[in-house]
């Protein structure tokens, strides 16, 4: 681990994965190079569908250091109790660090986006006609940060976080987010999409 975090810089986005966080030999390891990284980057969690077996040793320190915490509706409600997407994505922004930002994924309904010190607001999704659901969490965590990592604000990289999502679904595999291109092409006549190009 010490030469990972070596290779950190300031500025890195940095995503952890629960799956990672739930194996007794990785968590541990995982949640102190959390404590470990350095001021100025920008640590997103994503929990998974493991996040019940994440021992709260472990999920807690990842937690006090999370920028943004990125869940699906059913990992919130096991996090907060709330069923609700918008009562859950408030309730764990008062879970994570203070300053950080939440986003609950609520698959054909967009997302629920706490940005850091503001209520939670629904970012509405796009419809298409939906194939195959694997990987649509990954495809809006990782299109959501490289949208921030471009310099767009929470709120706009959470719609196009949407859209990543929606032309994921259409796709069969696991493997279907767009590059910025095809991102750029499903959002044809969008605003968001002249500042993809």
């Amino acid at each position: 681990m010490a030469a990972v975090r070596d290779r950190l810089r300031p500025d890195d986005l940095v995503q952890l994965s629960g799956y990672g966080l739930a194996l007794p030999g990785n968590g541990p390891l995982l949640s102190g190079l959390t404590a470990a990284l350095p001021a100025g980057s920008v640590l997103c969690l994503d929990p998974g569908p493991l996040v019940a077996d994440i021992p709260e040793s472990v999920l807690a320190p990842v937690l006090a250091r999370t920028d943004w915490l990125s869940t699906n509706a059913r990992e919130a409600r096991i996090m907060t109790g709330h069923a609700d997407p918008g009562t859950a994505a408030a309730a764990l922004g008062q879970r994570v660090a203070s300053g950080a930002g939440v986003l609950v994924r609520a698959d054909k309904d967009g997302c629920w986006l706490a940005a850091p010190g503001e209520p939670p607001v629904h970012v509405p999704g796009f419809p298409v006609t939906a194939v195959d659901s694997n990987g649509a969490g990954d495809a809006h965590v990782g299109a959501f940060l490289a949208l921030l990592g471009q310099g767009l604000d929470p709120l706009t990289a959470s719609r196009g976080a949407n859209a990543a999502a929606a032309c994921a679904v259409t796709r069969r595999g696991p493997a279907t987010a767009p590059d910025r291109t095809e991102l750029a092409a499903f959002l044809a006549g969008d605003p968001l999409a002249e500042r993809l190009a």
